[in-house]
């Protein structure tokens, strides 16, 4: 069932009592999550679209298909936020199509279960760490809820993919395939990671879900050498060589400073 958002009545005086940057920082930094999600959904529905062409379980496919309206929750979660920290009218973000990875000379089901693998082990297992740290510094009630709740999903997301691995989809075959794909799927997804982060607002509250740019960083790398890397060679994935990629290129992205308000 979708979650109906915590209140944050409750904290209203907290909010009152920060000042102007800071409201304006935590503000934007909750719509740009709002927007971000309404894109999770987008993909989900092309991922829950995949797993049927691709007859896979239907408790996987289940959880994908759920994963569309968590999206779409999670938005409504980060928007209410974002409503009300800021002192200007917030726009709810609207939905739109986003362009599918391709991968050259793969079949359509190989196509299919890469895209899976990729935004689910991959994508969501670092969405899942990033929500870890943020509920790790903040003391907000109402804000460490919604992150709860965002996070309870996330952990499920990130399950159709390793699922995906673990289940009948995955042969022989296909465990070459995704072990061919592992470091080109990874190059993307950290430099959509390391694009996102490089563009953060200057500053941090933690205590209100927004750590710094650069724990964020940390998070995501450690994320990657910890869980996704080891979750692909527990799968029978060889991940030697996107092993050796990332600790060799995946250095920390130039953090750079914009005013987003």
């Amino acid at each position: 069932m979708p979650h109906h958002g915590p209140s944050l009545s409750d904290s209203a005086s907290v909010i009152a009592r920060l000042d102007a940057e800071s409201r304006r920082f935590i503000a934007s930094s909750a719509a740009r999550r709002a927007s971000l999600e309404l894109k999770g959904a987008s993909a989900f529905t092309a991922v829950t679209q995949a797993l049927i062409e691709l007859r896979a379980d239907l408790r996987i496919v289940e959880l994908s298909a759920r994963a569309i309206a968590e999206e779409i929750d999670h938005s409504g979660i980060y928007l209410a936020f974002a409503r009300a920290y800021s002192t200007d009218d917030v726009p709810a973000p609207r939905p739109e199509p986003i362009d599918l990875p391709v991968y050259p000379g793969v079949g359509d089901d190989g196509q299919r279960l890469l895209r899976a693998i990729g935004m689910c082990s991959i994508n969501e297992t670092m969405a899942c760490s990033f929500l870890e740290l943020c509920l790790e510094g903040a003391t907000v009630a109402p804000i460490r809820e919604g992150l709860r709740c965002v996070l309870e999903d996330e952990v499920r997301h990130a399950r159709i993919g390793w699922a995906c691995l673990g289940s009948p989809l995955v042969g022989d075959a296909e465990r070459r395939l995704v072990s061919d794909w592992l470091m080109p799927m990874l190059r993307a997804q950290w430099q959509g990671w390391s694009d996102q982060i490089a563009t953060l607002p200057e500053g941090e509250r933690a205590e209100h879900g927004c750590p710094s740019a650069g724990a964020i960083e940390r998070a995501s790398r450690a994320s990657v050498l910890d869980l996704v890397l080891p979750g692909f060679a527990r799968a029978g994935v060889d991940v030697s060589r996107a092993t050796a990629w990332f600790e060799r290129a995946a250095e920390p992205p130039t953090i750079v400073a914009r005013d987003r308000t």
